[in-house]
């Protein structure tokens, strides 16, 4: 066992992510489990980011487990984001990582609140648009079939 995985310690998860512009080469995410500060109240989440050009072991903190745990996955996002190339969910997503931006608390309950908000109503909306394709399309499929019908008869 190499140095580096002694100290993301115990493994609770794995993700391999692709280069988009040179789908051979790989790039792998490990998350540790959180543990608390030796000597400290607080807590860490190890987390390493693995691949050509970039080896990085990173931690995020936090008051408790959780919290330690979703700093990490922020801190992920942010290693990604500065490797600059970009990178794929291997036969998951094509165009994302899957370790998306999460809505800051830090700037106070009201500017959450308004951010969260603003994501549900986008959200919404695309969810309206979906369902109306879907909607049309089954009743483009629906009017085919009987028009197959009745050119049988």
């Amino acid at each position: 066992m190499s140095v580096t995985r002694l100290k993301v310690g115990n493994v609770i998860g794995e993700r391999r992510l692709v280069f988009r512009d040179a789908p051979g080469k790989k790039l792998v995410v490990t998350l540790g489990k959180p543990r608390r500060k030796k000597g400290r109240q607080d807590w860490e989440c190890p987390f390493r980011v693995k691949g050509p050009g970039v080896a990085r072991l990173e931690f995020g903190y936090g008051v408790d487990a959780l919290q330690a745990l979703t700093t990490a996955l922020e801190g992920i996002r942010a290693v990604l984001d500065e490797i600059g190339r970009p990178l794929a969910w291997s036969g998951v997503l094509p165009d994302h990582t899957g370790f998306q931006r999460m809505i800051p608390i830090a700037a106070g309950p009201e500017v959450s609140a308004r951010l969260e908000r603003l994501v549900d109503r986008q959200l919404s909306r695309h969810v309206s648009q979906l369902e109306r394709r879907h909607k049309k399309a089954l009743s483009r499929a629906g009017a085919s079939t009987a028009r197959m019908r009745l050119t049988r008869s």
